[in-house]
């Protein structure tokens, strides 16, 4: 019974961890993007197509989680969309200069 409860204990926390990380992950490109748009490097109509990526990101880590296991397809995809999102932020950053 010991074990089982460690165990449990275990995954939970290695489970919020990477939720953690990957929120963090999503932070960062909101700081980028409110830097961006400060600086004049983004304006409100790539900020708005930005932020309708990070939501479908956001989405996307939830529906792979619905079912309380994340498929190495699932994340692949996410993982994608994550790489894209990132994509647009140094695009719309690039473009300006």
């Amino acid at each position: 019974m010991k074990n089982l409860v460690l165990t449990i204990a275990l995954f939970s926390s290695v489970f919020a961890f990477s939720q953690q990380k990957e929120d963090w992950n999503l932070r960062g490109e909101r700081k980028r993007t409110a830097q961006g748009i400060q600086s004049g490097e983004i304006n409100k109509k790539e900020a708005a197509v930005i932020h309708k990526q990070a939501r479908d990101v956001k989405q996307a880590k939830r529906n792979a989680l619905a079912d309380g296991v994340v498929t190495p397809k699932e994340r692949a995809k996410v993982a994608v969309q994550d790489r894209q999102l990132d994509r647009t932020i140094k695009r719309a950053k690039h473009n300006r200069r």
